[in-house]
């Protein structure tokens, strides 16, 4: 009998059991709360398609970011009207503080979403102008790169301060919040040595968006690979190798060791060919085939293509050929193709008597 009394006065407590009765005795304040819902929704739904139009009408550029823009902005500019309606209903006090307890988290939520994507939107369309104004490429890529971790930067400020804006919101976080005032100290002497590295790379990011040894699309040579700069972060660089492959390095890598920036003012390289012949080669014919072979290659600028002889060993001459390009995937295209040529004409001229040839000496000839 006592068990069932005891059921009985716990079901009658339960939360469902309260929230039933809640409703029940305020169905008519919940269910005009919920028709202003709808109602400001609506409402958003023409403010934002009205005002697309216009900017339809006024400037094409315009509409890519506004659409990209259109949803956290309906969902922010919503939230903002369903406190007017709700301030005119009369509900109970604990349920009106529990609604505004949670207008003001979605609010914050939905304020960080559209701050984040507003600096998206933004660096996009600094990056969209400057391809399109036909700038020094150097230039470019120095500016798209502080934009592009400038981005990162403002939107990891966003995200730190939304979520503190969204934890103190609960007053347990704010409870909590107070009593590690007098212990941060500490803990922060423990997570700065913990995170030593991490907070080396982050400075080490800054630095490099200020002095920039490194850009996004610059040529490298880092522990013997080839590649170009596919993305540049706080705390990691990914190299795009030549095969295709991607190679992750820590920012401060490129503070720390020596590595080789093709592109670091101007992406115009000079390359060089090296090549046996025999001694007695025509010097003179074999640079008219060089100045040929560069001059018929698109990829040759027009300004370097010279042959020199380098040097003589027992075998033969080592002749070098050195041409020049505007960028170093023309310039490995084009040191093929005269690598490639050079050695045909060897091959070609007289049936191969220049090619390199091993001597006897007439000591070591029998009698």
């Amino acid at each position: 009998m006592k068990s069932r009394l005891a059921w009985a006065v716990v079901g009658t407590h339960s939360p469902w059991t309260r929230f039933t009765q809640l409703f029940w005795q305020h169905y008519a304040e919940l269910l005009i709360a919920l028709a202003w819902a709808l109602v400001a929704w609506l409402l958003v739904l023409l403010l934002t398609r009205g005002t697309r139009g216009l900017i339809r009408r006024v400037s094409a550029e315009l509409e890519p970011p506004y659409t990209a823009l259109r949803h956290p902005l309906r969902v922010f500019l919503w939230l903002l009207l369903l406190p007017v309606g709700y301030d005119l209903i009369e509900l109970p006090r604990n349920l009106q503080a529990r609604i505004e307890t949670s207008l003001g988290i979605t609010l914050t939520l939905a304020a960080l979403w559209l701050g984040f994507e507003l600096v998206a939107v933004a660096a996009d369309a600094f990056l969209r102008r400057l391809d399109a104004n036909g700038m020094d490429e150097q230039r470019r890529r120095s500016l798209a790169t502080r934009i592009t971790i400038l981005q990162r930067l403002v939107q990891t400020v966003i995200i730190i301060v939304g979520a503190a804006l969204f934890l103190m919101q609960f007053q347990v976080v704010r409870t909590i919040g107070v009593s590690l005032l007098a212990s941060a100290g500490l803990v922060g002497i423990v997570v700065g040595i913990a995170a030593q590295k991490t907070i080396g790379n982050f400075v080490a990011g800054i630095q490099i968006a200020i002095t920039q040894p490194i850009r996004v699309g610059d040529t490298v040579i880092v522990e013997n690979e080839y590649g170009q700069i596919e993305e540049l972060t706080f705390t990691f660089v990914v190299l795009r190798t030549w095969d295709k492959r991607q190679l992750i390095l820590p920012v401060s890598y490129f503070l720390e060791r020596p590595f080789q920036n093709w592109t670091r003012y101007t992406p115009e390289l000079i390359g060089q060919v090296f090549v046996q012949a025999d001694f007695g080669v025509p010097l003179d014919a074999m640079r008219a085939e060089l100045q040929r072979l560069c001059t018929s290659d698109p990829n040759w600028n027009g300004q370097v293509c010279r042959l020199i002889v380098h040097e003589v060993n027992e075998r033969a001459l080592v002749v070098r050929a050195t041409m020049s390009a505007d960028e170093p995937a023309k310039l490995f295209d084009l040191r093929v193709t005269v690598r490639e040529g050079l050695v045909r004409w060897l091959v070609a001229t007289e049936d191969g008597r220049y090619l390199p040839k091993v001597r006897l000496s007439d000591a070591l000839r029998t009698p």
